[in-house]
C-alpha cells in the first residue's frame, strides 16, 4: 500500500508556532523531506524527534523527488518542510507534490504559519484579495517587468525581499508608489520582531528576514492631476524601467488613480507645457 506525503508548515521563528498535529506527524512519519536539514534538525532536536533527513531543495528537486516518489510508492511516508512557514510558498517541494500526485500518492496538508498570512494580519490594510509576488529578480529586464506588476496591481500585495536588498527595493518602490500604506515587517515572530510603516524616509535596519505588505491603489477622488506632473511621471517611468510608453501609461493611470484615457490627454498637454518651460528658459 502507498504510502502518505505529507505538507507539513513549521514556525518561521518562534518554535512554539508549531501546531499539535504539525508535531505528531513529525514524529509518525518514515522520513523526512526537507528544504535546509541543518535548520530542520534545531527544530526536531527541540522537540525531541529522531528522524532521517532527506534534503531537498531548488537544485536537487526532480533527482530526489523521483526517489522521494519511489519511497512513497513502496509505503513509507514522507513529511515535505521548508526552512520555515509553509512549503512550496516562494519555497521547493511543489514539483514532488505534483509528482507524487501523478503517481497517486495521497497528499496530506498540515497547515500552520505562513509569513504571508502573519504579515497581512498585522498590516491594518485589506486583506481579502491580495497577490504575493515572491522575491523581486536581482537585477535586469525581469526586475523591471516584476515592478512594473507591482506598481499596477491595484489590490493588496505582499513580497518577500532579503537583508542585502531591502534598501535597495525600498528605494524603487518609493519612486513608484505614492500615497499607498506599506508596512515593513522585519524578523517576524522572533526575539526582534518589528513591523514598520513606510513612509519613503523610514531608516530600515538591513538585519532579519523581511515581508512588505503595500496595500490597496487609492480610489480616484475626482481630483485631476496637474498635467505636467504626469508628463514628469510617464517620462522618469520611461527612463528608469525602461519601459514603453503604454506600459508607463498603465503605471500613470495606477500611481494618480485616473483612467488610462484621461492619463493620455494630459500627457499630450503636459508634454506641450514642459515644452514651452523649456523653452522660455533658453538664453
Amino acid at each position: 500500500m502507498p504510502g502518505t506525503l505529507f505538507v507539513v508548515a513549521t514556525p518561521i521563528g518562534n518554535l512554539e508556532d508549531l501546531t499539535f498535529r504539525a508535531l505528531r506527524t513529525l514524529r509518525e512519519v518514515d522520513l523526512i523531506a526537507a528544504e535546509d536539514t541543518r535548520r530542520t534538525s534545531k527544530l526536531l532536536a527541540h522537540y525531541e524527534i529522531r528522524k532521517p533527513l532527506v534534503s531537498l531543495h531548488e537544485h536537487n528537486e526532480d533527482l530526489e523527488g523521483e526517489r522521494l516518489v519511489a519511497k512513497l510508492t513502496s509505503g513509507s511516508n514522507v513529511a515535505l518542510v521548508s526552512d520555515a512557514g509553509t512549503p512550496t510558498i516562494a519555497d521547493p517541494g511543489f514539483r514532488l507534490v505534483a509528482s507524487a500526485r501523478a503517481a497517486g500518492i495521497a497528499i496530506v496538508p498540515i497547515p500552520g504559519v505562513s509569513a504571508v498570512i502573519t504579515a497581512l494580519s498585522a498590516s491594518g490594510v485589506p486583506a481579502d484579495q491580495f497577490s504575493f509576488l515572491g522575491f523581486p529578480p536581482s537585477g535586469g529586464l525581469a526586475r523591471d517587468r516584476w515592478f512594473e506588476r507591482l506598481a499596477t496591481e491595484t489590490n493588496t500585495v505582499v513580497f518577500y525581499e532579503s537583508p542585502h536588498r531591502i534598501e535597495r527595493t525600498m528605494s524603487d518602490v518609493s519612486e513608484l508608489l505614492v500615497n499607498r500604506h506599506t508596512v515593513i515587517c522585519r524578523e517576524l515572530t522572533k526575539l526582534n520582531e518589528e513591523l514598520v510603516i513606510w513612509d519613503n524616509k523610514t531608516v530600515v535596519r538591513p538585519q532579519g528576514e523581511f515581508v512588505v505588505v503595500v496595500g490597496p491603489a487609492i480610489q480616484a477622488t475626482g481630483h485631476e492631476p496637474e498635467a505636467d506632473s504626469v508628463a514628469v511621471f510617464v517620462g522618469q517611468v520611461i527612463e528608469k524601467l525602461s519601459l514603453g510608453e503604454d506600459a508607463a501609461m498603465r503605471l500613470a493611470a495606477t500611481h494618480f488613480a485616473i483612467p488610462a484615457i484621461k492619463v493620455r490627454k494630459l500627457l499630450k498637454k503636459g508634454r506641450i507645457l514642459l515644452k514651452r518651460s523649456s523653452d522660455n528658459h533658453l538664453p
